[in-house]
């Protein structure tokens, strides 16, 4: 796919009909280690979750966290559901880097790891596949990384969930800021 097209048809999908195959994942996952990173460290670190059981519970988590700001309206209570349910019938991926200490050199790999998640995201869209970040912080955070076995000296960035679009679902048309409100 050409980069420009892929930029402009590349769209958060909330709902999966599968996941990718061995094969694309791979291949989404090359794309992204070719990220430039900070140094040329390449500190990042990704915890592929396949498991079905080990997806709901992240999708529980992340209801959850977003019901810490979510208003408890029917409307509220429907966004928090489609969020946990969008961890089904897909791959999870779950992106870490360093934890930060004082005056650490692994500041900027942040920086780095999204870097990779948005490479990643882009050769998704080549192979058909669709994508959805998200984003777990503080006690919650926490709770992803007891789940997934992650040790406390990795700290997590985000999470993509990758699959197979569901052909019912409709993508909402990408609406941009002008760039006069930007630049």
């Amino acid at each position: 796919m050409e980069l420009w097209k892929a930029f402009k048809k590349r769209r958060t999908i909330r709902k999966f009909s599968g996941p990718p195959s061995d094969k694309q994942l791979e291949r989404v996952l090359d794309a992204g280690s070719l990220a430039p990173s900070a140094g040329n460290k390449q500190a990042w670190f990704v915890v592929v979750v396949n498991d079905p059981e080990t997806r709901e519970k992240l999708g529980e988590i992340k209801k959850s966290y977003n019901a810490s700001w979510t208003p408890d309206t029917e409307e509220g209570r429907a966004r928090l559901e489609a969020q946990k349910n969008v961890f089904k019938d897909c791959t999870s991926l779950v992106f870490y880097t360093f934890a930060p200490e004082p005056d650490d050199p692994h500041s900027a790999d942040m920086g780095s790891v999204w870097l990779l998640i948005e490479n990643l995201c882009l050769a998704a869209e080549a192979e058909g596949l669709g994508t959805q970040i998200c984003g777990i912080a503080g006690v919650w955070a926490e709770e992803v990384n007891k789940l997934l076995g992650v040790p406390a000296k990795y700290r997590l960035v985000a999470g993509v969930n990758v699959g197979v679009p569901d052909p019912g679902y409709k993508v909402p048309e990408k609406s941009l800021k002008p760039k006069s409100e930007w630049i």
